[in-house]
């Protein structure tokens, strides 16, 4: 189980600096190979990138309120009148027992503009006049150690009352003149004999629950370095740490110096407003520099990863590694081929994992800006060309080529029937995203989503 202390001290270790000298003796340790067969480049200097891999749960508190008003008499307006009378002790008052709510849902319902409107009203986030629910005024309900999910309901005791109904004056009956003249008592039709009309204003705390995977680099990105390198260096033990707690009157924020930096990163995903964020992170420091290849003359540029706890070697365009793609082109030519191959796979044969298929691959492709027409072109043949799709099907596949961005994507489209199907795609994306000028953070979103969804 990790600790802050642990993800701190893990922290420190990897902020060190790499000397030239120190790259040099690390490549020649971890392939002697590849050692003998480049020359570092001594005269251009290495270029510090530190990625942070940070898996987060966080914990939200909402308060959206409603207000009733009903005909009321007997147990309930008691029980309004008792509400409205703490009025001089704390602004909201915990409703136990729910069922006045659900009394004051079918009783007669009342509003000055009219019997039976505004049966339920919904107010805003805000209650109470507008102002915020302090954490302090109230309890939320724990459960093993986090905010539990069902909250006990608060009446907002300012705006909760019992007034005489304003047709019988609490009477129950009215006077009512029939055709023939004559006067009798009838019910009241405003408060359906009840005398009065009650008005229960609530909230129930809602708890909303985050579970982020992320990777952010401060510096940018190192083109080509793929997300599945960098995640195998995200530690064993990937548990998240309690650092900050906002609720039942504990203030308290524990953040080190290391995870500050990113944490505005993470709350775009997450929120800001949270009541408890729970971090773990793992600073992965990686080290680019310049060599030439000794049998092609070329310069290139490699990385080293993580070198001071599990280094790892990529050169990016050494003859040993599988190709990278050259451009953009080249990155439509693989999505344009693989579309056609996924087509014709027996592994396949489930149209739902097809369709997902093509929709993550489309929005890896339109992440980084528009698909020029000639992509397009090439696009809509091979679409229209798969007999599995639907003329409708495939209309929805192409309409998706002039998005700008991946907004498109559903939960839905990350669960896979088939594991193999799931598996396959995950590698066409990392090397489509490879392809262009550098992995950027919205296609390493996505790729993480399927990675974490199946």
């Amino acid at each position: 189980m990790n600790t802050l202390d642990d993800l701190k001290q893990a922290a420190e270790r990897n902020n060190r600096e790499l000397t030239i000298g120190a790259l040099n003796e690390l490549i020649k340790s971890l392939s002697p190979e590849s050692y003998n067969s480049i020359i570092i480049d001594n005269a251009v200097a290495i270029k510090r990138y530190n990625y942070c891999y940070i898996n987060a749960f966080t914990q939200s508190v909402t308060h959206k309120s409603s207000k009733r008003s009903a005909a009321v008499d007997g147990t309930v307006k008691e029980t309004l009148q008792a509400i409205a009378a703490a009025s001089n002790e704390n602004p909201y008052l915990p409703l136990k027992d729910r069922t006045i709510i659900d009394i004051m849902d079918q009783a007669p319902k009342y509003s000055e503009g009219g019997f039976f409107s505004n049966a339920r009203q919904k107010m805003s986030e805000l209650v109470n006049g507008g102002r915020k629910v302090e954490h302090q005024h109230i309890t939320l309900a724990e459960e093993g150690g986090h905010i539990a999910k069902n909250q006990t309901p608060y009446a907002i005791v300012a705006e909760c009352s019992v007034s005489d109904c304003p047709k019988c004056k609490t009477l129950g009956t009215v006077e009512e003149q029939n055709k023939e003249g004559v006067v009798s008592q009838v019910e009241c039709p405003t408060c359906k004999g009840r005398g009065h009309i009650g008005t229960l204003a609530y909230f129930i705390p809602t708890i909303s629950e985050k579970r982020v995977s992320i990777i952010r680099c401060l510096e940018g990105n190192i083109d080509n370095l793929k997300t599945s390198t960098l995640e195998a260096h995200k530690g064993d033990d990937t548990t998240p740490v309690r650092m900050l707690t906002h609720y039942n009157g504990v203030d308290s924020e524990q953040f080190d110096p290391y995870i500050t930096p990113y944490l505005d990163q993470l709350r775009d995903k997450t929120g800001s407003m949270n009541a408890i964020e729970e971090i773990y992170y793992r600073l992965i420091p990686c080290f680019t520099f310049s060599y030439r290849n000794v049998l092609t003359g070329e310069m290139r540029q490699g990385v080293v990863v993580d070198p001071f706890v599990n280094p790892e070697l990529v050169l990016s365009l050494d003859s040993t590694s599988r190709k990278i793609f050259s451009g953009v082109k080249d990155s439509m030519k693989s999505i344009n081929n693989f579309i056609g191959s996924i087509g014709k796979s027996t592994g396949f044969k489930d149209k739902e994992d097809l369709k997902r298929s093509i929709r993550l691959l489309i929005a890896i492709a339109v992440s980084d800006g528009d698909v020029s027409e000639e992509e397009k072109k090439a696009l809509t043949l091979t679409i229209r060309k798969m007999d599995d799709l639907t003329s409708s099907e495939q209309e929805q596949m192409l309409q998706l080529l002039g998005q700008k961005d991946c907004s498109f994507l559903t939960d839905d489209d990350f669960i896979f029937h088939n594991k193999a199907n799931a598996e396959e795609t995950l590698g066409r994306m990392q090397d489509v995203a490879s392809a262009s000028d550098g992995v950027s953070d919205e296609e390493r979103d996505i790729i993480e989503r399927l990675r974490l969804a199946n």
